[in-house]
């Protein structure tokens, strides 16, 4: 799939989402079908076969997504299911979170760390962000371990540095100066 076809999958769902006004709700429940469909492989693979029976992979997909509130992103799933199109999730995701975004006026950003953060710490950040800011930001955890430790945030072109490199840094230019 083309970022084309994702784009429209995204648009349709969001225009769905955005007349019915759950945008926030969608977007929380599409994050979940995606982090599900992440996280099992195996179940990936079973939704996007082609040799399995389609009543079984629907089935499936009540059982797994049965129980969120929008009864439209289990439809939604079982569409992408029907169109073989279910693989291309994390694109499609994606798209819908920027449009879901946009539409909520939250500004994206990358947090990078030396180790994975949890949801709280991502949180956390995001608050202090959003304080910092004066708009809500929403944050993708990255790792890159040269940091050590610490943070370096970005978000709309500007960076936070409290890693401990980027203070080492900055003590090595002090003293250079």
């Amino acid at each position: 799939m083309i970022g084309k076809e994702a784009n429209a999958y995204a648009a349709g769902l969001f225009k769905l989402a955005s007349e019915s006004d759950k945008v926030a709700s969608f977007q929380e429940e599409v994050k979940e079908v995606r982090e599900t469909l992440w996280d099992n492989p195996s179940l990936l693979g079973y939704l996007s076969s082609y040799t399995l029976p389609e009543e079984s992979q629907y089935a499936l997909v009540e059982k797994v997504f049965g129980h969120l509130k929008n009864k439209e992103i289990p439809a939604f799933v079982r569409l992408l299911v029907m169109k073989h199109e279910i693989i291309h999730i994390e694109l499609i995701a994606e798209a819908f979170n920027k449009l879901a975004n946009d539409y909520r006026g939250i500004k994206e950003g990358i947090i990078y760390s030396a180790e994975p953060l949890s949801k709280e710490e991502v949180e956390k950040i995001e608050k202090s962000m959003q304080k910092r800011l004066g708009f809500a930001v929403e944050l993708d955890n990255r790792i890159d371990h040269k940091l050590i430790g610490g943070v370096k945030v970005f978000v709309d072109d500007k960076v936070f540095d409290s890693t401990i490199l980027g203070k080492v840094e900055r003590m090595r230019s002090d003293l250079l100066k």
